[in-house]
């Protein structure tokens, strides 16, 4: 029996997506912290707006601050989406795997109006990169990110204005954001989407469920930006090394609150055990799916599927009586039986 999930390992909710102060958001680094593990939360990336702070000083024994930033390439790079709103953009978030590289990836003076004058001292950068809105261009971006020792994320294809003619052509993303909640209170769909295209293009890539929160209203506002979307990360332990290597293994799932306690794969069976919901479901990356469902007034909370013989891989997703929902990572077999 092969465990995807492990319930016998920790779970440590984080936030992969997170403005502050030091860019354009309204909250301290100190203060997201205090927020956040008020919320059950052991990890935040302060992923401010084209530059890289190291916030290591907020690590402790119960939380892990990684370094992070998010850089865009944008068809007009002067231009705001906000005056442009048919304008593509790309939105990266990029983790560094040491918590002190501070060098940023790909620096662009282009791009930093949205840097405070605060940090503007701590900055660190290797010369100027010319950004070029382009397939090859991001995935130049994307490969000098991994080089410099950094994952990659591609932020909210929806609200990018993107579609699987620009993004199937990106290479080197690891993540794809497929809940953000900035654009989930907007009324923007979900983007599982793009993540199912990249997989039947046969990509490698993990989906993940941030905030992007900017903070703009007050943390109990139905407009709040914050607590929505998060991604558990399933580990043995709470420290830098530990998280990283998480994301990186895709140990991790993707919710917007209803939890997956276990996942595990004997023969052609998929086990599921997870918190009350209404619907548990297989997702392959062809056209089945297969969905288990509560009677109305009722709720599951455990689930079996049996993979067909000509099916190379699953998914699991979960959605609970409010609507909210959970995402796995994609199972591919050929990557288990290695």
């Amino acid at each position: 029996m092969i465990t995807l999930i492990d319930k016998s390992k920790g779970f440590y909710k984080a936030n992969l997506h997170c403005h502050t102060t030091n860019s354009d958001g309204r909250l301290s680094p100190e203060k997201i912290k205090e927020e956040y593990m008020r919320r059950g939360y052991s990890a935040v990336a302060f992923s401010d707006h084209e530059h890289l702070i190291d916030n290591s000083h907020l690590t402790d024994e119960n939380f892990v601050a990684i370094t992070a930033c998010e850089i865009a390439i944008k068809e007009l790079p002067e231009g705001s989406t906000l005056t442009h709103p048919l304008m593509r953009a790309t939105h990266l978030c990029l983790y560094a795997k040491d918590p002190h590289n501070t060098l940023t990836p790909c620096y662009s003076s282009k791009y930093d109006h949205f840097i405070n004058y605060h940090v503007e001292g701590k900055i660190r950068y290797d010369g100027e990169y010319e950004r070029v809105y382009s397939k090859e261009g991001i995935s130049d971006i994307t490969r000098r990110a991994h080089e410099a020792g950094f994952l990659v994320c591609y932020n909210h294809p929806g609200w990018s204005l993107e579609s699987a003619e620009q993004y199937l052509g990106y290479e080197g993303i690891d993540f794809v954001e497929i809940l953000n909640t900035g654009s989930l209170i907007k009324g923007l769909q979900d983007d599982e989407a793009a993540f199912a295209e990249l997989l039947l293009a046969g990509k490698r890539v993990f989906c993940t469920a941030s905030d992007d929160n900017h903070n703009r209203h007050p943390l109990d506002s139905p407009y709040s930006d914050s607590f929505g979307s998060f991604v558990m990360i399933n580990s043995d332990t709470l420290s830098y090394r530990g998280i990283i290597s998480a994301l990186e293994r895709g140990d991790f799932y993707a919710s917007q609150g209803p939890e997956l306690y276990s996942i595990t794969l004997d023969g052609a069976i998929v086990n599921v055990e997870c918190s009350p919901c209404r619907a548990i479901s297989l997702v392959t990356r062809g056209r089945r799916s297969e969905s288990k469902r509560a009677a109305k007034g009722e709720t599951l909370s455990c689930a079996t599927f049996k993979l067909r013989e000509n099916e190379d891989g699953f998914r699991i997703k979960i959605e609970d009586g409010e609507g909210s929902r959970a995402y796995s990572q994609f199972y591919c077999l050929k990557d288990l039986s290695e």
